[in-house]
């Protein structure tokens, strides 16, 4: 009977850990909420700059920033697309790299603005590593470098980029 109580005991402790391992799991996972879409601002070289969009439905996602500007004088557009990958989640932090993807046009109508020629169009491309930080619950602040190829990779340099969603 006492070889009984002794096998018993620790098999219950650790029969007590698992299910309370398992149930603090499951309690973890139902409180922390994924916000696939976020809608904000980006600036960035390579990633473009302006009104953005991000969709992140799993650890891929994809990011989206447009913005047009026109006047008397010039006409600029910003057009980028990103690619995402989640490396690490938290509660408050979120651990990624990036590819980044920005098309500039620029129309300058009188050429005091613009030394040489009035127009240009070109492409910056970079990679990178970036973390964002969740500073209320649907309001995260994106931090990102890495290196980019600038004005169709005619020069490659470090590169910074940044933004704040809100999600939902």
């Amino acid at each position: 009977m006492m070889k009984k109580i002794k096998f018993l005991i620790p098999l219950l402790f650790m029969l007590f850990l698992c299910v309370k391992s398992s149930t603090q799991e499951k309690a973890d996972s139902v409180n922390k909420i994924h916000f696939k879409y976020g809608l904000g601002l980006g600036i960035g070289s390579t990633t473009g700059y302006g009104l953005s969009f991000r969709y992140i439905p799993n650890k891929f996602g994809a990011q989206i920033s447009f913005a047009p500007f026109k006047d008397n004088y010039s006409t600029q557009i910003s057009l980028g697309i990103t690619f995402l990958f989640n490396l690490i989640e938290t509660d408050k932090t979120n651990f990624f790299i990036y590819e980044g993807n920005a098309y500039s046009y620029n129309k300058y109508q009188n050429e005091s603005y613009f030394a040489g020629s009035n127009n240009s169009s070109y492409w910056n491309n970079g990679i990178g590593i970036g973390i964002e930080f969740i500073i209320l619950k649907r309001v995260g602040f994106n931090i990102m470098g890495g290196y980019g190829g600038y004005h169709n990779f005619t020069s490659i340099n470090i590169t910074g980029e940044t933004g704040l969603y809100f999600k939902f």
